[in-house]
């Protein structure tokens, strides 16, 4: 199969130029976009500001106490808890909108996870996983989620968090890329920066993920401010890796159209 160059996009006009065309409905700030046909969809779950402002009983805990929120250290978004069954249905609920102008034929999941090591421990997790091992019932949960999903989706796309060390998907966000690739088609694999001046430690990223992951994969990269050569040069780089590049929030069409030139030369 020839590597695909994408894009995600809140920009209906550039989608048609690239494959993938991710278009974000919903993001981590709870703004939703209607669908848009021919284009995946791309649905923030378990990150949503809006709701966990409207539901703080909805809202990760961790350690201590510590709330999933914007307010503790180490968090830019809302999380939410996906032990807690009005969550869960909340969120297939965004599915089965996002995906009614495609008829199904794509989705990209995003924010599928728990938010850090230690979350979630709330009343509700402690319930259902009872004596479970803590690890191994969030990737229960998570895996569980997908495979809810799976049935109603024709080709399943999936953020995957930039820690490909061994373990630690696991460990902090309840992910296991064994338990997934069976239900998963692609993943995706944000590795942003805002300059790319270097680019070594993308390369030691993207051969640790390409050794991790079993299946079809894309390295995403953030575009949006980045000067056209420095992200052409980090594109070369995950190109030689991963089996597609992804530009991401870039509002600069004829820029993406010169990477895309540049990498498909």
């Amino acid at each position: 199969m020839d590597k695909q160059f994408g894009i995600v996009s809140r920009y209906p006009e550039h989608l048609a130029h690239f494959s993938p065309a991710y278009y974000e409905v919903k993001d981590v700030t709870g703004v939703w976009h209607d669908p848009l046909p021919n284009t995946i969809p791309m649905v923030s779950l378990f990150g949503d500001n809006q709701i966990a402002k409207a539901h703080p009983d909805w809202v990760q805990i961790g350690p201590d106490g510590i709330p999933g929120t914007r307010q503790s250290p180490y968090f830019d978004w809302d999380t939410l808890c996906p032990s807690q069954d009005a969550v869960w249905k909340q969120a297939l609920l965004w599915v089965q909108q996002a995906i009614s102008a495609n008829h199904g034929q794509a989705l990209r999941l995003d924010d599928v996870t728990f938010a850090r090591e230690g979350f979630c421990q709330c009343t509700v997790c402690r319930s259902k996983r009872g004596s479970q091992d803590f690890v191994s019932y969030r990737i229960d949960r998570l895996a569980e989620f997908v495979q809810t999903v799976k049935p109603l989706v024709q080709n399943l796309h999936f953020t995957v968090y930039p820690d490909p060390f061994p373990g630690h998907l696991e460990k902090r966000f309840g992910l296991s890329l064994e338990r997934l690739s069976p239900m998963v088609d692609t993943f995706v694999v944000p590795i942003y920066d805002i300059h790319y001046g270097t680019t070594y430690w993308l390369e030691i990223l993207a051969q640790a993920f390409r050794e991790r992951i079993n299946g079809h994969w894309f390295i995403e990269l953030y575009g949006l401010g980045v000067e056209e050569k420095s992200l052409r040069h980090a594109a070369e780089v995950a190109w030689a890796y991963a089996d597609g590049v992804v530009i991401a929030y870039d509002n600069q069409l004829e820029k993406l159209l010169a990477v895309k030139r540049h990498l498909k030369a």
